[in-house]
């Protein structure tokens, strides 16, 4: 046997031992009683993390015993700069990262990233979300580590500014303040007053600032996907680092009626798809589609 025959048997071993590890774990997931870390209506959630966190474990066993350094993190920073909106069916870089989050986050924090992506399955079942992460395209996946990076870097008094919103604008060859997106960061921060007044009672969520920006902002012309997103993105974070294409795939999730998307179907109102007068597709409000256009479609 030649010395590479060698070491790709020593890797095919080495993989089928943590598949073998991953599967233990998976099948030793079973509920129990409450234990008295459990959070009430939460039991068990603690044990789906722990099983998450052991396939984290064993897969950074294997990229280390296999002198592959590069964090998962890394990885999707140095990807978002190659991909250019591309998708990346080929590799899992994206997913692998959103598994890491998922993995650090506190109980409260995983309940909160499971509530934020409406997802049917239990919050103790590790298998649906394991599932779940592997599952998401491209702009699925971005949309979802923005969520978890979110829930994972909001704003503490140990921590007041996680996200570094202090270098949140551009600055001029002579260091002076620029903004080019002043007016949006504005309206953000208007709507994101909104929803801790008792003023506006019609904008309570998120949701509802969106589809009202959509309809007062862009009327008869209809919104673009990028113009939502970008609104979306400085929602609640109106002086957040300054959006760019990197971001795209903030809020992505909440477009697909496959992931049960909030904007586009379910309660008093959602988005829908529409041809303006000007002959192209674009995004309004159902409850005022019929205003601007004689046709419109539900997103499918």
């Amino acid at each position: 046997m030649t010395r590479n025959e060698q070491q790709l048997y020593s890797d095919v071993t080495s993989i089928r031992e943590s598949l073998k590890k991953i599967a233990n774990a998976l099948e030793t997931n079973v509920p129990t009683t409450p234990k008295p870390k459990d959070i009430p209506g939460f039991e068990g959630t603690l044990d789906a993390l722990d099983v998450l966190t052991d396939i984290k474990t064993i897969t950074d066993e294997y990229a280390l015993h296999n002198n592959l350094g590069t964090s998962n993190k890394d990885l999707h920073d140095l990807k978002l700069h190659t991909d250019e909106g591309e998708s990346c069916d080929d590799d899992h870089v994206h997913n692998d990262y959103l598994n890491d989050l998922i993995t650090e986050m506190t109980l409260e924090q995983y309940a909160d990233f499971h509530s934020e992506n409406s997802l049917s399955f239990s919050l103790n079942d590790a298998v649906a979300m394991t599932n779940f992460i592997y599952d998401l395209e491209y702009e699925e996946c971005l949309g979802a580590v923005k969520k978890a990076q979110h829930i994972i870097g909001e704003p503490t008094s140990d921590n007041p500014d996680p996200a570094g919103y202090g270098n949140a604008y551009e600055t001029d060859l002579q260091g002076i303040r620029v903004d080019s997106d002043h007016d949006i960061r504005s309206t953000a921060q208007y709507y994101t007053e909104a929803l801790s007044s008792v003023r506006h009672r019609d904008l309570k969520t998120k949701k509802d600032c969106i589809l009202d920006y959509v309809t007062n902002e862009f009327g008869i012309l209809g919104a673009r996907y990028t113009d939502i997103i970008k609104f979306a993105y400085y929602l609640g974070s109106p002086n957040a680092p300054k959006y760019s294409n990197t971001n795209r795939g903030y809020y992505s999730c909440a477009f697909s009626s496959r992931m049960n998307g909030h904007l586009v179907q379910g309660g008093k109102d959602f988005l829908v798809k529409g041809i303006n007068n000007e002959g192209n597709e674009r995004y309004f409000a159902h409850s005022s589609v019929d205003n601007f256009t004689g046709f419109y479609k539900r997103i499918a």
